[in-house]
């Protein structure tokens, strides 16, 4: 390829010859042609780079690199970032399907909004089979944005698109191990030079195995997500104090699966203080009271579920503090609730 394409893709595998052949093919069939596909092969012992060989022979889009031993995802996104030449760089796993017109909308969205340096999209779930189980949605204004990053990523990371000069401009390369908390990092990392947005639309289907989430739920990635959200809480809100246990509470309730031990209530009166400091600064934004409304259900539901926790009365006198009707929208928005809370269990039964 002679001239620098307009998109850079980053595909990183590792032992994926069951899904890789539609995962490329998927890239490889996109309406918008101009780009790159980077495919990282991180010391596979099964066919897949045999795989990737074969597309690369048949079209010069496709750049192969290949580890002798598995050296973990942030090397090879590290060398997919070294490599990249396009203007925009965007993600790809290689078990998941990128729908045909991903790139052109993404493309779209980012050349209309030139404040805008990295996009994300809605996920279709879909299990080993094939079959749908559910979809995952993502916050598409930038105040929403940074307040979902302050505990977890805002953007279905599969499905970002941003802009390389950001990259550049600002050295900034994924971090960690082999665990799946890299991601995190890197999306607050670039939120602090950069404005975000996702797309409402399903553009990515995301298949969800047993195998990969066992890797996510391992002690050790929970415990490395928990402590990049506390440094995240305490730059930017340096006076507030949050615990391991505090974060994961919080991320549990907000997932729709917060844990069952004590101390839930202490987690809520301290996610609201993290609300409190932030409203400081966005009361005045569009949407500021739809997000306090989540942000105050959040916390009731980590408050009311077992009922009479140690410090639920200072934690109910904060909530009333910011939203007086809370039990109103509680109750208003409990059926919602439920309903999220039976397609939650329903996408981990068919995880298994």
């Amino acid at each position: 390829m002679s001239k620098d394409p307009l998109v850079s893709v980053i595909l990183p595998v590792y032992n994926s010859e069951k899904y890789l052949h539609e995962a490329v093919a998927s890239i490889l069939g996109q309406t918008l042609t101009d780009f790159e596909l980077i495919a990282i092969d991180d010391g596979s012992t099964d066919e897949s780079a045999t795989i990737l060989e074969s597309f690369q022979k048949n079209d010069p889009r496709v750049i192969f690199e290949r580890y002798s031993q598995n050296r973990g995802v942030v090397a090879a996104l590290n060398t997919g970032l070294a490599l990249a030449r396009g203007k925009y760089i965007a993600r790809m796993d290689a078990d998941d399907v990128s729908l045909p017109e991903r790139f052109e909308k993404q493309v779209a969205f980012l050349e209309k909004h030139p404040d805008i340096d990295i996009l994300g999209t809605a996920m279709l779930l879909v299990n080993e089979r094939g079959r749908k189980i559910g979809v995952l949605s993502a916050p598409l204004d930038e105040m929403a944005i940074r307040w979902v990053s302050t505990f977890s990523s805002s953007f279905k990371q599969p499905t970002i698109m941003y802009r390389r000069s950001v990259i550049i401009e600002h050295d900034l390369r994924y971090r960690g191990s082999k665990d799946q908390s890299e991601d995190l990092d890197f999306s607050i990392r670039f939120l602090e030079h950069a404005r975000g947005a996702n797309i409402a639309e399903e553009l990515y289907i995301y298949r969800v195995r047993s195998s990969s989430i066992t890797g996510q739920s391992s002690r050790g990635n929970v415990d490395r997500t928990s402590d990049i959200v506390i440094a995240n809480i305490q730059k930017q809100f340096p006076g507030v104090a949050i615990s391991n246990d505090q974060v994961q509470q919080v991320t549990g309730a907000i997932f729709g699966k917060p844990s069952m031990r004590w101390k839930r209530a202490e987690a809520a009166d301290t996610y609201l203080r993290v609300w409190q400091t932030f409203s400081e600064s966005h009361s005045s934004d569009p949407g500021f009271y739809s997000l306090q409304t989540s942000v105050v259900l959040i916390a009731a539901k980590l408050i009311l579920y077992p009922p009479f926790q140690r410090g639920w009365r200072k934690a109910l006198r904060r909530i009333f503090e910011i939203e007086p009707r809370w039990f109103l929208l509680f109750i208003s928005r409990f059926p919602g609730m439920i309903s999220t809370k039976m397609v939650s269990l329903t996408i981990q039964k068919n995880r298994k």
